[in-house]
């Protein structure tokens, strides 16, 4: 049973700790911030408790005058269980909160995993199942909370008797302190006087966050620039950025690709600029989503530039750069005590010299340590003719390595005089970066222990809580998963009115988890609830649609083994009675077999779609999956209206037989029909024919 949690000023307030040990101790120091008066008895007590100022410690053991006058809170934390436990009685009988050091059964309050920083305060509490789950998920949201969350909060808090005065209306006063809010999460800091009295008289202020991606996959983005990627209202990004990053973007938020690769852009510098200035001045908080380091050649300072020259709030957050992550990636440090004791990073694409390198580029041949080229694989015959014509020993170890999210990754070692024919031999394409130095001969990856799905691109289509369960599987065995068509319910107009349900036995059915969270919500909106004890019967298809309903206190009647419509219209003729009705409440995309064998076998069937999906594809260029995968007709059908057709050479995967005899209708190849219809069921599929492949 989980615990209520409540929250309770201890400032001044007395509280009474029994025991004088290391359990003792972390109590103590977890309530010390909320300004308790402490009092702790114990014979015995630790000299790091004792040296703790402000505690009233009695070296003796508990009596029952302890209780008197009555302590806000009484924590038992002696090693004696029976004294634990009459001190628990004693204070339960008093009706005073008490706290038994391991041991919830004698408890009327529980320690949660505390998160404090100033005035904000989050405790979790697995209700004693499971306190390592708690201290996890306390991590989890110690991270991702702001750094100096407590100077914004105390900020705020001294914004509040202005405001009350100068705004007496509840509704603007809560808008004000809203903008005030996000405005300061964005900068990571109070407000400034002037941006203050902007935001206060309701000038749109937006600001602009350069953030650094990293070089490879999404959880190489800094903790900073992922919170700001959480709150944003616009993402402007780059080409190679992991797709996996784009989900942690807010659903209402803008998404504008606009990526630079060679030969190809999607946008002039320009364009960006005035992109980012744009959509700044009318409000919004945007992310500038850029691979590797803004500022290492990835023409950060331009854009930072002219958004500090149009007067637009705006910072930059460092990601992991590609002249050090891919590398890394591949088992090359870029320096190595008494290898490489120096880098040097070079630009091997300028805006300035075309066609001719820089003057001083023949002293690169004589610098020590290792360098490294970005953008240069089609100039790499000129770079190693001229580096070896300056000086540089032509068997000097280098390497071409095409990694992090670039689409064909590989490394290719070779001296610096067979480098060009060895990357030609591997048929190299970029992006990729030329490292050369004594450090390109080391290989420091770890013992083959590699993800078993590594390498592979897989295509996600569906709704988002089918896609993160897909997403989140495949990205674990090291797969690139991509959500390349993101599906979304659309509530529907109700066409029934809900309480005819109420009027007599019938069978209600639910053929998805979607339509259970709709009908409720139906529900909520119009008031009452329609079902009433031993009146109506439920069926379900899929254990996750079972699931959704019980989290609305209903038990399903009817679940098939086999998570199919036949297999439900086939229970359902057995078991149900000819004279009562079948709502059928689902997605207007819904396959017609349920209905018409339900209707074949003389049952009154009410089709009542409840939602429809529509659809948003990637903004940037589809890119080729090795995998596709489906999981509804309605998805199947979405995609085709998108992208026309599915890509050369993908093979597509179907959450089952009547999403599989959707595709049919699209394509003469071969498919894959999961056993199992769920997303563990798509992703078990995937593997069982990638190892099938892998081995023939």
């Amino acid at each position: 049973m989980p615990y209520f949690p409540m929250f309770i000023d201890l400032k001044n307030k007395p509280v009474l700790i029994v025991g004088g040990g290391t359990v003792a101790l972390r109590k103590l120091r977890k309530l010390l911030p909320y300004g308790i008066l402490p009092t702790v008895i114990a014979s015995h007590i630790l000299p790091q408790l004792a040296a703790i100022p402000g505690v009233k410690l009695c070296k003796r053991n508990f009596i029952l005058s302890d209780l008197r006058p009555r302590p806000s809170l009484v924590i038992a934390a002696t090693d004696n269980k029976v004294i634990n436990r009459k001190i628990s009685i004693l204070c339960r009988k008093r009706h005073i909160p008490v706290n038994v050091a391991d041991n919830p059964a004698l408890c009327t309050f529980l320690f949660p995993a505390l998160v404090q920083q100033g005035s904000f305060s989050a405790g979790i509490s697995t209700g004693g199942a499971s306190p390592v789950a708690a201290a996890y998920f306390k991590e989890q949201l110690r991270e991702l909370l702001p750094e100096g969350l407590d100077r914004l909060l105390s900020w705020l808090e001294s914004l509040r008797p202005v405001l009350k005065a100068s705004i007496p209306e509840q509704n603007k006063r809560s808008a004000v302190f809203r903008r005030l809010f996000e405005a300061s999460m964005a900068k990571g800091a109070p407000l400034t006087q002037a941006e203050t009295e902007k935001y206060i008289s309701g000038t749109p202020i937006g600001s602009v966050a350069l953030v650094g991606a990293g070089c490879g996959k999404a959880d190489l983005i800094t903790m900073r620039g992922l919170r700001l990627l959480q709150q944003c209202q616009a993402v402007v990004y780059d080409d190679l950025i992991d797709s996996a990053l784009l989900d942690a973007v807010p659903e209402s938020a803008i998404r504008l690709y606009m990526g630079k690769r060679s030969g190809t852009h999607a946008a002039s510098q320009a364009q960006i600029n005035q992109k980012l200035i744009e959509l700044a001045s009318s409000g919004l908080r945007v992310v500038r989503l850029k691979g590797g380091d803004p500022y290492l050649f990835g023409r950060g300072g331009e854009e930072m530039l002219a958004l500090k020259e149009a007067g637009i709030p705006c910072q930059e957050v460092p990601g992991i750069p590609s002249a050090i992550g891919i590398p890394a990636e591949a088992g090359i440090p870029v320096t190595h005590r008494s290898i490489s004791r120096g880098l040097h990073i070079i630009t091997a694409h300028t805006a300035d010299t075309p066609e001719v390198f820089p003057e001083d580029f023949d002293t690169l041949a004589k610098l020590s340590g290792t360098l490294v080229f970005l953008m240069g694989l089609e100039r790499l015959s000129a770079i190693t003719r001229q580096l070896i014509a300056a000086g540089k020993d032509e068997n000097t170890p280098s390497a071409v390595i095409s990694g992090g999210n670039a689409p064909n990754p590989v490394c290719v070692r070779a001296p610096l005089s067979q480098m060009e024919q060895a990357v030609k031999n591997a048929h190299v394409s970029p992006p990729a970066i030329i490292l050369i130095g004594d450090v390109a001969a080391m290989e420091l990856t770890a013992p083959s222990c590699l993800p078993l799905l590594k390498g592979l691109r897989i295509g996600i289509t569906g709704t988002q809580e089918i896609a993160e369960k897909q997403m989140n599987a495949l990205r674990t065995l090291g797969a690139e998963a991509v959500w390349i068509l993101r599906s979304k319910v659309r509530e529907l107009p109700p066409q029934f009115d809900i309480q005819v349900l109420a009027q007599h036995p019938c069978w209600v059915v639910f053929t998805s988890a979607n339509g259970v969270n709709t009908f409720f919500h139906q529900v909520a909106q119009k008031g009452g609830n329609p079902f009433s004890p031993g009146i109506q019967k439920f069926a379900v298809i899929g254990r996750a649609t079972g699931a959704a309903l019980m989290r609305y206190g209903i038990h399903a009647d009817l679940c098939p083994d086999t998570f199919t419509s036949k297999a439900l219209a086939n229970e359902m003729i057995a078991v149900a009675k000819p004279e009562e009705p079948i709502f059928l409440l689902r997605s207007a995309l819904a396959s017609p077999t349920l209905p018409e064998m339900l209707l074949e076998a003389g049952f009154a069937v009410h089709d009542i779609p409840l939602y429809g999906l529509e659809s948003e594809a990637c903004a940037f260029p589809l890119p080729k999956p090795d995998y596709l995968t489906f999981s509804s007709a309605g998805g199947v059908k979405l995609f085709m209206e998108k992208y026309g057709s599915v890509p050369t050479g993908t093979r597509c995967v179907c959450i089952g037989s009547v999403t599989a005899q959707a595709l049919s209708q699209h394509t003469n190849d071969s498919f894959l029909i999961s056993e199992e219809i769920s997303a563990d069921g798509i992703v078990k599929t995937i593997l069982h024919d990638y190892e099938k492949a892998k081995s023939s």
